[in-house]
This record gives structure tokens, sequence and C-alpha cells, in this order.
């Protein structure tokens, strides 16, 4: 009886030496020779004392002999007794699996639940989407277009051919060449002639790309010299390098295609990369492997019949494994590993490797600690006994059907005896079919291994035990079905290291394994540098709405453990699941940030802000204006734009995007930092664009846009009585409902994705400058791009629930008020509006192909610059550290999108510790019934008087306060707008509104038609009017502020002189309601306090996903407040919680204040704009 063991140091292939016999360099080893070894540790001289201390002869006796004998004595005794210790161990040292001649004896594991589904599959989603297109509209120019062919011979294995197929479409649509039917090149290690159509569906192949690629069966007719292909140097491009771009091609290829008409690509193995092409071509590259290359029906059918077969072998259904088994001769030679086997053997082994791969051989000498190394990396291919025993460790028991596809494994049936031993019920395919149900098959090798290949796909389990071509391309296939049954992996080196420990036994080698293949079952995985598109086909090929993020941040403070594993995470069609969180430029730089500035910052936000979270980098606005004198936020002609109109970075701050770059080279930077990169964007069309009238592009075609016989310009679509009010010299909208309109709108968004852009800042569209036509239109545009695009608005100035209605579902943010600065009046004014849009349901809603928050704005915290300034950050933030405090608090419980604007270069601690907080950041991504909380009382005073005066109302602080009407703007559909009239005074015409005066006297503008000059066309519908503050001035009412407005600006009336535009145009309707030409939303007339906002308590409510519950007090006066909320009246807004008799243990996070059990009050006093915020466990 021998048992399954490496050696415990080297492990028990690294003898020192090659030449050693086979004993003592198998994992097989004696324990009774080796334990021998060890009870004879000690040698000892039988002719002379054990010391000579302990002689007989007086003349060495002394006292102080005598202590210095004890004390060796005592030194050997204790040493002794260590040795007999570790003896005792070795001899009784807990073995894996002992070996009887080739039976395998393995201690029994009880079978787990999950042996043949992975755990999670149905909590998953997984959607393939590389299939055809089912509007059968052909992107392909005319055929008489093509740039020429391209042939290539697909060389090596059935499974390496596959591969060089779906490359060889991908280049064709690449270069817009033709293909030419790939041959089927035979190699000297398969030395096979099938051909293609000998393997594969022609028809379907073909019929299936018709849409792609056009694909013809052979070498065109009037090219008559087809030897000269893969012979003439002429006709061959050989210098393609491995993973190459699509640039390459486009640069390199494509140019001699077009001068030739007709190419050989030689060699084309791995010749096109992953990671550096269009997202479309490797979904192109996934149709053909997955939809287009079909097997032909007898392939199919053979293989159906021996799945039918294996999981029926029982007499009832039964599942089934499917064990991919490398361990041919050519795989165990190549791999120069050392595996158990005699010295003649291993002799024989040498001579094999030293004829075929000579230079790697050499003389051979230094092959034994290569060896060693690769197996300790975990780079061999794992032994039959070895898969035997792993397979019985995971819990697979001895009935277990299993189907291995191999080749002739090494060593013949001695080799494969043990793995047989203990899974008695191993077939292949020549046992589960007759000699005559295969004979149509033997003809052609790579036809057998087509039936290994269906049936691994079609198992419930496949097991690997090496890598190769054959195995990534069964993981990703069955990746791309939906991970449905579990696709095996094994970690050899952790194998290779249990294998190897002496000491470790069956109980531990058994947890081992099966936690560490816990998620190396075919699971999804994150793409990444260089990804493997063959056994990864996450990113381009399937829409996940979920996948498992499994990740490991565990945050222990105090008593509160906040773990955030398991998260689930959007993928492309879930765009938004959590509040984004980023960094944005404008409150450090406003727009004057360069190139060097910018990747200095994502490089810090890479390595200090991403690990909370914090993923984007956007640059925001001007990014094309050039930094010379006399540009500002609304100068005219001072920006960089491209033949088409569309802006482009400016080359002197941004010098990467030279040569029509653009942020190409920047999104590769940002992206390679981990982080994902955005931009700000402006309405419409730029004044520069529509002054030099530049043509459209219609990226459908690649030039000019015609339509009804003419080429359309800038100024055929801009509307420029429509310009941006707070940037009338830099933006107007476009006429979207004009084509040429559309397709310059079209060409902006797709040219952003090519970029690398990620996340888009729509600025100048909502709120007072609200544009549905466009945002509609550019929300069609991001759901048809291949690269995801997170969509946002901005700013939100009078933004309302009524308005975010129509818009909510088409954005994924948006934000609901004025550019937030870093004033107290700018955090207090964001209480009412966070209130309204939380009431109205509109946290977390339905959004462009996932959710849509609205957005409270930036974070000014740290260092900043000033608005609207030419100058980078140069101060620090102006809120002191309690209304800080205050404004992370209430962004986290509205969850808003967290975008931090300070200057992250100098981030100082404070600010640091108050965008990481791991409070406010679960809060922020993961609490729910997010709402303001009402019943709060505030008492100014001491905390005695609090607790005394705690029933008090909470009108208790309400003061006195005047009123004050403005002029707003909402939804035409609210029937509130519905209030205006017309009455005449002498003869002048005025328009009034008459709805909820109060006390106050009516509101009312003098009306008079638009007055144009001379050479301006009447563009207004005849009901169209200026609204005159009074009679006789020529100031006219503005839909939208000429100014960009800050949070705390009041939104009154803005006059300004009257202009043709149609920021100024309104519009009487007869049902009383009042329009804006510019915006399309109707006037409205409101009262409110004059100080609301700015003083008195407030309080919100949350529950956490542990069941926590969190309240937030905000001190909003301009003393210290006692705030208090009762307990038991939490559950009026808390549905299905009751909190009579109960109490809860509480905590304060900012103050870390333990509160202990709470059994009805809440009562903290809050300092000037400060806050509090409690995490309450309640029963």
């Amino acid at each position: 009886m021998v048992e399954l063991r490496y050696s415990s140091s080297l492990g028990a292939r690294a003898s020192s030496s090659p030449m050693k016999r086979d004993e003592d360099a198998s994992p097989l080893i004696h324990g009774s020779t080796h334990d021998d070894d060890h009870r004879h540790h000690f040698s000892r001289d039988r002719d002379r004392p054990f010391c000579s201390f302990l002689s007989d002869d007086p003349r060495v006796f002394s006292p102080l002999n005598s202590k210095i004998s004890l004390i060796l004595i005592s030194i050997f005794v204790i040493v002794g007794l260590i040795s007999a210790f570790s003896i005792f161990n070795r001899l009784n040292a807990p073995y894996l699996c002992k070996k009887d001649g080739i039976v395998l004896h393995c201690p029994h594991v009880k079978e787990a639940p999950s042996l043949w589904e992975n755990p999670v599959s149905a909590t998953t989603s997984w959607k393939p989407c590389a299939e055809r297109r089912d509007d059968g509209i052909s992107d392909l120019p005319p055929e008489n277009e093509t740039n020429g062919y391209i042939f290539i011979h697909a060389e090596g294995g059935l499974n390496q051919q596959r591969i060089a197929i779906c490359n060889a479409v991908a280049v064709a649509k690449i270069m817009n060449a033709t293909l030419i039917l790939p041959v089927l090149k035979q190699d000297q290690i398969w030395k096979d002639q099938t051909k293609f159509e000998d393997i594969f569906d022609v028809d379907h192949f073909i019929d299936y790309l018709k849409n792609d690629v056009r694909i013809v069966r052979d070498i065109p007719e009037w090219f008559t010299d087809k030897s000269e292909l893969f012979t003439s140097i002429r006709r061959t491009v050989k210098n393609i390098p491995k993973y190459a771009p699509a640039q390459f091609y486009i640069d390199n290829v494509l140019p001699r295609i077009k001068e030739k008409k007709i190419m050989a690509l030689k060699p084309f193995v791995d010749r096109l990369g992953y990671d550096n092409v269009p997202l479309e071509i490797n979904r192109l590259r996934c149709r053909v492997n997955y939809h287009a290359l079909k097997f032909l029906p007898e392939i199919e059918e053979m293989s159906d019949l021996l799945v039918s077969r294996m999981r029926n072998r029982t007499g009832i259904s039964n599942p089934f494994m499917a064990l991919h088994l490398r361990f041919e001769k050519g795989m165990v030679g190549l791999s120069f590993c050392d595996f158990v086997g005699t010295r003649d053997e291993k002799d024989r082994m040498a001579e094999y490797r030293k004829k075929e791969w000579p230079r790697r051989y050499k003389n051979g000498s230094h092959l034994w600690q290569l060896a060693l190394q690769k197996r300790k990396e975990g780079r061999c291919p794992l032994e039959p006994e070895e898969v035997a025993v792993i397979l019985r460790a995971m819990g697979y028991p001895k009935e277990t059907q299993i189907y291995v596809a191999s080749g002739q494994v090494y060593g013949g049936q001695n080799r494969i005896a043990p793995l047989k031993n203990m899974f008695p019920s191993l077939v292949t395919k020549e046992e589960l079919a007759t000699k005559e149900e295969l004979d149509g098959f033997r003809k052609h090798v790579t036809s057998l291994a087509a039936l290994d290949f269906l049936v691994c796909l079609k198992s419930d389990v496949f097991v690997m035990t090496h890598g190769g071509n054959f195995a990534k391309l069964i993981i990703g296939a069955r990746r791309y079905m939906g991970h449905r049954h579990k696709s095996i992996k094994p970690d050899k080196g952790l194998m290779s290291k249990s294998f190897g420990d002496p000491y470790m036994g069956w109980a531990t080698f058994v947890e081992d394994v099966v936690v560490t293949h816990q998620t190396r079952t075919g699971l999804p995985e994150e793409t990444f540098p260089n990804y493997d598109l063959w056994e990864n086909p996450l990113t381009p090929c399937a829409s996940l709405s979920t996948f498992l993020l499994f990740t490991a941040v565990i945050i222990n403070i105090g008593d509160i453990l906040v773990e955030f594993q398991s998260l689930l995470v959007s993928s492309q069609p879930e765009r938004a699941s959590f509040p984004p969180r980023g960094w944005n430029s404008y409150d450090s730089f406003c727009w004057v940030v360069s190139e060097v500035d910018f990747l200095r910052s994502a490089e810090i936000i890479s390595h200090r802000l991403k690990p909370y979270g914090y993923e984007y980098a956007v640059i925001d606005y001007l990014w094309y204006r050039r930094d010379v004198p006399g540009a500002s936020t609304d100068s005219r002609g001072f920006d960089v734009i491209d033949e088409w109109g569309r802006l482009i970075p400016d080359p002197v701050r941004w010098p990467s995007s030279k040569g029509g770059r653009g942020f190409t080279e920047i999104s590769k930077k940002v992206h390679g930092m981990g982080l994902k990169f955005g931009i700000h964007i402006m309405r419409g069309l730029s004044t520069q664009a529509y002054d030099a009238n530049t043509p459209i592009l219609d990226t459908t075609k690649g030039g000019a846009y015609e339509e009804s016989g003419r080429r359309w310009r800038a100024k055929d679509i801009g509307i420029k009585e429509r310009t941006c009010a707070w940037m009338p010299h830099g933006f107007m909208s476009v006429n979207t409902k004009l084509g040429a309109g559309r397709a310059f709108l079209r060409s902006l968004y797709e040219q952003y994705a090519e970029w690398g852009v990620d996340f888009v800042k729509h600025d100048c569209v909502f709120g007072d400058d609200l544009d549905v036509d466009e945002i509609t239109f550019v929300s069609e545009v991001l759901q048809k791009l291949d690269r995801p695009m997170l969509y946002s608005l901005s700013p939100g100035t009078s933004a309302s629930p009524a308005i975010a209605k129509d818009i909510s579902g088409l954005v994924n943010m948006y934000r609901v008020t004025g550019d937030d600065w870093d004033t107290w009046g700018d955090v207090a004014a964001h209480f009412d509006v966070a209130r309204d849009f939380a009431a109205a349901n509109k946290i977390g809603a339905k959004g462009l192909l996932g959710r849509s928050w609205p957005d409270l704005d930036m974070l000014p915290l740290g260092r900043l610059t000033d608005p609207g300034s030419n100058r980078g950050p140069y101060r620090m933030c102006n809120l002191n550290l309690d209304e800080q405090k205050t404004q992370m608090t209430l962004w986290a419980m509205v969850r808003s999108p967290l975008m931090f604007g300070g200057d992250v270069r100098k981030l100082d601690d404070t600010t640091y510790s108050l965008i990481t907080n791991p409070f406010i950041l679960e809060i922020n991504s993961f609490s729910t019934n997010n709402k303001e909380f009402p019943y709060v009382t505030g008492t100014k005073g001491s905390i005695h008087k609090t607790m005394a005066h705690s029933q008090r109302s909470r009108k208790c602080l309400k003061e006195v306060a005047s009123r004050t009407q403005f002029l707003g703007l909402t939804s035409c559909n609210n029937p509130k707008v519905n209030g205006w009239v017309v009455e005449s005074l002498d003869d002048l015409d005025q328009i009034c509104w008459k709805e909820n005066l109060r006390s106050h006297k009516p509101l009312c503008l003098y009306k008079r038609k638009p007055l144009l000059a001379s050479d301006e066309q009447l563009i207004y519908n005849q009901g169209e009017l200026h609204l005159l503050a009074s009679d006789g001035m020529e100031f006219c009412l503005d839909a939208s502020s000429r100014q960009k407005r800050t949070s705390k600006e009041l939104k009154s009336s803005s006059f300004s002189p009257c202009r043709s535009d149609a920021n100024q145009m309104w519009e009487l309707n007869n049902n009383g309601s009042l329009i804006s030409s510019y915006s399309g939303l109707c006037a409205t007339v409101n009262s409110i306090d004059a100080n609301v906002g700015n003083s008195g308590v407030r309080s919100w409510i949350a529950t956490g996903r542990k069941g926590e519950i969190y309240v937030a007090l905000f001190n909003l006066n301009s003393v210290k407040t006692v705030i208090s909320v009762k307990t038991s009246e939490m559950a009026k807004v808390l549905p299905g919680r009751n909190f009579n008799g109960t109490s809860c243990h509480g905590r304060e996070v900012w103050s870390g204040k333990d509160f202990g059990k709470i059994e009805d009050l809440i009562s903290m006093e809050v300092e000037v704009h400060g806050c509090a915020l409690f995490v309450l466990n309640c029963p």
C-alpha cells in the first residue's frame, strides 16, 4: 500500500538527479522506506563513550564538570523529545489517497447539492447578443465596391482552424473585402485533409453572414493563376504581427489589397487582437463562432445520439460529466514536465523531446529545474490519477457518468487505470457507439474531434485538465449560452502545492479543493486588457442584466460591520444600477484644465478614490476652446471644430488629440487606470459651425449628408433664435425634425463612442433650457451604440418632478438645481427640491437602459476655483466642516450621484475622510425608502430644555415670514398652469395671472407682437408675442436667465433688452396657459416664504440592506438647535415596521457616540448648519 503524495519540500518529482529510479521520483511514496530513515536519524560510534565528560577518568571530573554535564544532559533530553515528537508525526502523517496497485482508495466525501449546476445560475441572467440582426438590412456596399479579395489557410487542429475562420471574417469586415472560403490546411500533427465543406455547413455559413461580409466559395474566375497564391511574395502578406489591432490591417494590408485585388494572408494564426479592435468586430467574431459555424447535420445528429446515451446509461435520466483529458504523448512531450514513470519511459521521452524540439532540449541538463518550476506554477497537465483525486475531493461519487474526450493517453491503460477504477462509469465515444456508426467519421480526424466538441458542449459538467483551444472554446460557448452548467477549470498551481504538502490531511485537502473551485466553474468574469475573447465573450457578445462581482471590502468601525460583498452590478442593459460616482474637473479648473492636469488627476483617482467606487473621470465644458487672450466662457470664434462642424479638443491643451485622434489616447490611458472616461457637451450646434456653414456628416455613408438633391449644411439645421440662454454666443438648438439635423447629432455621439467615451454630461437642455426633442433623439442614438455610455443632463435650474416626468426615463442622471458652489445658501437650497423628487418616487426610477437618478450637482469640497474663471484651483472650500458634513449627508440620504469636484492633486485628509466615509457610501449605494421625515421637532437651547419640551409641535420653530411671488416654469401637462388671462387697459393689453393670489395683487405683463428687423424672416406662429415689464420699456421677459444661476438664487422674473429669439417668445393658449417658445414649458406664478429652506430643522430617513434604519437630523438655523424625533413615529413612513414597545440601539456617525438603548426619543444638539446621522438597529 502506498500513498498519493509529493515530497514535502521539492515535490516527489524534484529528486536531486533525473537519473534516480522511479521509486524516488514518484508521488506514490512508500511510507516504510521513508520512516525507517527517520528511526535511525542519529548514528553513533560504538567504540567510544557517548561524551568525553562522562568518562571514568578521574582527571576530568570536578564540580564544574558536574554542572556542565547536567546542563548538557538536559539539552540532549529536550532535543531527543522534540525529535521523537517529529518522528511520531511523520509516522502518523494524514494521507490523501492510498494506492494499491492500480486502485486508488480515497476517503468518502459527502455529495454536495450543487455538483451539477452553478450555485448562482438561478440568480443570474445572461442574454446572448451576437445573433444575426432580424431586420435583414445589410450594411455591405455594392459588390462592385469591394476593396478586393482575401484568402487564408486555417492551420492546426479543428479548434485552431475555427478561431482562424472567425478572425478571417472579422478582417474582411474591417477592410471591406470579400472573403474566399478558407481552406483547412493539413499540418504535421493532425495529418488531416478535411475540407471546409466536409465539416461545416457552407450554405448556412455564407447565408448567416450575408449582411455582414461577402463570402464566395472559390477564387474568382478572372484570377487564372491560382497557384500564385501562397507561393508568390507579390500575392502574400506575411508581416502581420500576432494579435494585430484593426488599424494595422487598414494601414498596412488594405493598400496592398486595393492594389492587387486579391491577396493571401500568411500565416494567420492569432493575427487579430481582442481589446484593440472595435466592439462590433468582436461581436461579429462571436456571431461567426456561435451562430454561423455550424457542423454538418450528420455530425450534429451523431453527437445528440452520444449525449442521449450518456444521459441514459443508468436506465434512468442521469447527468453526466465530460472530461477533456489532455495527456497525449505530444502534450506530455511539449510540456517538458516530469511525470511518474519508469527509467525506460523517461529515457524514451527524453529522446522524443530531443528529436521533436531540439532547440528547447539542447543537452537536457537544464530541464529538471524547468520541470520543477512549471509544476509549481501549475503549468503541467494533470495526470489521470490526480484528476481522480480532485474529482473525488469535489464530492463526485463513484457512480458519476464520465465521457472522456481525449487522444491516445500516454502510458496506455496502465496510466488511466487509477481514474477508471475510482470512476468505473468512464467511457469514450468508441465505447458508446458501434464501429459501424463511427466508420463514416473516421476518414476525417476533425469529424471525430467535432463529436467530442459537441458532447462536451452539451454535458452537465465540463472539466478540463490543461489549457488549449478546445477547452477555452467550450468554456466560452457555455458562458455565452448562459453559464447554467458548470465548466470546471482546476487550479493546477494550488493542487500541486496541496499534493506536495506531506502534512495535509484529507479533510484539509477537500476544503482547499472545494473553496478554491467555487469561482472556477465558468461563471462570468470581467474582461481585462488582452483578454481572450474565445474563453470570455462577456463584454462584446453577451448582455448581462446582472452578474456577481465578488468583492471583499469589509469596513469595521466600532460595532458596525459593513460588508461590500456579492454586489449586484449592472452590465450593458442595466446602466447606472447605483448612483454614479466619480470626479469632474469644473469646480477645480473651470474650463482651463489641460491634458497633463487631467491625467495626473485621473491617476490619483485611480489609486485613492476608485477603491471607494469613484470610477468616472470627467472633463467639463469648453475642452474645445483655445485658451488665448479674449477667450472666455461665452466668447465666440475661439473653438476648434473639424470639417463637419463637430467640436474637437484644443490641440494645445490636449496635444494627444492631434492628427484627428480626439480623446482616443486619453480614454485609453484612463481605461488603463481602471476608470471610465467622461466629457461635457453642449446643446445642438456651435455658433462657430453655424457661422462657417460647415457640411453635415452622414455616418452611414461616410460623406456629406444629401437629401432632396442637395447637400445640407449647418445653417440648414441650426435654429439661431434658440441659442443657449446663458451662452448665446456658443450654441444653438438643432432642428431634429430634419434628417440632416438628426444626422448631425448622430455623428457627434458616434464620434464620442469612437473616442472611448463612457459618460456624457449634456448641458443647456434641461430645466429652464428644456429641449425634449434633442434629449429624446440623443437617448435613441445612445441606445443603438455598441459602446455603453451613461447619459447625464445639466443644469437643472427650476427643475421639478413634473418637468422630469418626460425625460427621466431617457437618461441616467439629471441635475435638479442650478450650479452648487461652496456657500451655505447653495447647500440649503437643495432640501426642498430633494424632498419633492423623493416624494415623486424619482430616486432610482427607470432610466436609459437602466435607472435614472436626480443629481444634486458636484461636491465643491477641498481645493477649488471660482465659477466662470479662467484659472485653476487656488483656494479652499468656503463651507465649514459642519456644513460640509451636512452636504455629504444630504447627498447620501437622497442617493444623489457623488461627483467630487475638488482638486485631487492636493486632497487634504479632512476632505478625503468625508468623501470616503463608509457609512455615507453605504447609504448612497444601497439604502431604500429614502424620504424626508416630517415628524421632527427642534428647540433652540440646551439639551435639558430639549428633553423637557420634546413633545412640542414641529411648528415651534416656524418663523413668521413674508411671502414673495416669482415666475416659474413647469410642464404644460400640469393643470395648475392655466391661470393666465388677457385684460385690456386703454389701448394696451396685459396678460395677468389670477390663480391662487391669496393677498397678492395680480402679476401682469404687457404684451406686444415681436418687432423684427427687415432682413429677418418670421419663423414664429402668429400668436407668439413679447412680454414687457411695463409699457414703454424695451425689456422683455426671458424664459431662461441670461446668466447661469447657482442653487441658492431664487427663480425670479428675468428681463433683458428685447431680442428676436425664442427665449423671449411666448404664446397664450385659449385654456389660459402661457407657453415658452424656447423650452416648451408653461409659466406659473408661485409664492413662497422668503426664508424657507434657509432656516428651521429637517430630517431624512432611509432603511439599510440589513434592516438598519438611518435617520439624519439637519439644523438649518443660525444657532445651535436640539433636534428630536420619536422612534414610534418612524412607522408612519416605513410601511411594515412596528416600533411600539420596542427599543433600538443607536450610534451617531459623525461624533462616533454610542447612544446605546433608545426607548422612544432620538435627541441631539446639532451645531449651526450641522447635522447628526444615526444608525439604528431595531428588532
